[in-house]
């Protein structure tokens, strides 16, 4: 970190911007195919956080609260919401690594857990793997009549201890091994991408076809939300660049930057992206000042919570503008400031939910994702 630094020379990046769309949004050149699609996103500039490091500003972002614990928004909207359809979880999970910085922070599946909500709100992990989710096919010598007979079993005792003792919970386990009885049908359904024609592959990039990578995951995104999936959330780790920034991000940026791109493109094709909420970010951003030794090729970013961006598009957020402005310097926001509990409250109210109102009491306390703050950024609103 850069406490220990005696000096903090300002640097500009090594990478060009250009600006671009009818509004004239300066993208970097690192991301060619986001900026041909300049006049489909919104972009916030004046993001800024109260985290400083990566586990609270993380949780933070996810759960509205610095500590763990808490439900995460995936969490929160299956509360809310519901699911759409019965055979598929309301709340799904892909993860992938970024060949920016391989090793870098880990996730903890606390993230899109359901913290005081019942565990049915949790969300679903999908493994790059050949069983994406683990322990959906029977081991050898069950059949499915005898699965069937086994569930209705234990159905029926969880229920007699439900009438027992009335915990919630229990009515949450049955759900959700009936939930993994019909997963075993449609997961595979939903994760086999062979009748997707070429041109698709085309549009997300050669690692469309590679499990596991980020461009593999836009793409069973897209699948997902056409199956009705309420809520679909993609890590993509490696953003981390304490040192060797320039080689790091350029490839950190070519993971994302063609199937970010496809998957709001697919979306707008296919006349889903209207009622489909796309957002694109991180926790916080970087400084502007250098961390480490600073050269003429090299150099690396501390931590920044004061202001960093993201993009969002469909939804019924406005295409083509660029919300919120920072210094000279990318220090400071200096117009329409955002904060990541009025990034939450926009995010609800989109989705047909008032923040406010969304709560759930808990240990003799109301709480809800934006906790006690949030405001609705009506100006980015169609």
């Amino acid at each position: 970190m850069t406490s220990g630094q005696d000096k903090f020379p300002l640097v500009g990046s090594q990478f060009g911007f250009q600006q671009h769309g009818k509004n004239g949004a300066w993208i970097s050149d690192l991301l060619p195919y986001t900026a041909k699609m300049a006049d489909d996103i919104c972009i916030v500039k004046s993001m800024y956080t109260e985290a400083i490091n990566h586990d609270p500003a993380v949780t933070f972002f996810q759960t509205g609260s610095q500590q763990p614990g808490r439900p995460s928004i995936g969490s929160w909207l299956s509360y809310g919401l519901g699911s759409e359809n019965e055979n598929l979880p309301a709340f799904t999970v892909l993860l992938s690594r970024g060949s920016g910085r391989p090793n870098g922070q880990p996730l903890y599946t606390r993230l899109w857990g359901n913290g005081f909500l019942h565990s049915l709100h949790q969300g679903v992990q999908f493994r790059a793997a050949k069983d994406p989710v683990l322990y959906l096919n029977d081991p050898k010598g069950i059949t499915k009549a005898g699965k069937r007979d086994m569930l209705d079993q234990i159905a029926a005792l969880n229920d007699k201890h439900f009438q027992e003792n009335g915990d919630p919970e229990i009515q949450s386990r049955i759900a959700q091994y009936e939930m993994a009885y019909r997963m075993q049908t449609s997961v595979p359904e939903v994760i086999n991408t062979d009748n997707e024609p070429d041109y698709i592959y085309k549009m997300y990039g050669a690692d469309a076809k590679i499990p596991g990578t980020y461009a593999a995951n836009c793409l069973l995104a897209r699948r997902l939300a056409e199956q009705d999936v309420r809520f679909i959330q993609l890590y993509h780790m490696g953003w981390d660049q304490h040192d060797n920034l320039p080689g790091a991000i350029a490839r950190q940026a070519k993971d994302v930057d063609q199937a970010s791109a496809a998957l709001v493109a697919d979306l707008k094709q296919r006349g889903m992206l209207e009622d489909t909420l796309v957002i694109w970010g991180g926790e916080f951003g970087r400084t502007n000042y250098s961390q480490g030794v600073l050269t003429d090729t090299n150099y690396g970013r501390d931590h920044h919570p004061r202001c960093f961006s993201m993009w969002m598009a469909g939804g019924g957020i406005k295409p083509g503008i660029v919300y919120g402005e920072t210094d000279d310097f990318g220090y400071n926001i200096t117009q329409n400031p955002v904060h990541v509990h009025d990034f939450q409250a926009t995010l609800l109210h989109q989705l047909g939910i008032d923040h406010e109102k969304l709560v759930y009491k808990y240990q003799g306390r109301r709480f809800r994702l934006t906790d006690v703050e949030g405001h609705v950024i009506k100006d980015i609103l169609t």
